[in-house]
């Protein structure tokens, strides 16, 4: 039986973004909401920013320029954010992009893996896939970090 590595590789990206999600949302839930937003090391980011910005990069990275979605991105705002949204919001606004995430992956053909992605800073779409997912664990790993020391333990 041959083995669809195509199909095999969008699994295993769709499956690894969808474990990371639900680690930031376990890492959120518990923080109060000015701990959410508390920026312990300056320069440095809060969690809440840097979940904007992981649902920012998957809506337009994967979203608008694979998707078609027509998310139009403000980069800056995403670490700049005054108007917090509630963590509900917050984590529903990523779980939303990573749903387009796993809609517009799932979809790919193998030729579509294979052609450069739209941004053309990645080269092959399957490379910008591979990254997105190890942008967004750098990123979950860095909000354990921040989570701790927002939140010491007892």
């Amino acid at each position: 039986m041959p083995v669809d590595v195509a199909e095999l590789a969008r699994s295993a990206l769709v499956g690894e973004l969808e474990q990371l999600r639900a680690a930031v949302c376990e890492l959120a839930t518990p923080l109060a909401e000015g701990e959410l937003w508390a920026k312990p090391v300056e320069p440095g980011n809060s969690i809440g920013h840097l979940i904007l910005h992981l649902t920012g990069n998957l809506n337009h990275f994967v979203g608008a320029q694979l998707g078609g979605t027509g998310y139009v991105r403000d980069r800056e705002r995403e670490f700049t954010e005054t108007q917090q949204p509630a963590r509900a919001a917050l984590l529903s606004g990523l779980d939303a992009a990573v749903t387009t995430f796993r809609q517009v992956v799932e979809k790919l053909t193998p030729e579509q893996l294979a052609a450069p992605h739209p941004s053309g800073r990645f080269g092959p779409t399957l490379h910008a896939l591979l990254h997105l997912v190890a942008h967004f664990a750098l990123h979950r790993g860095q909000m354990s970090y921040i989570a701790r020391l927002v939140k010491p333990a007892d």
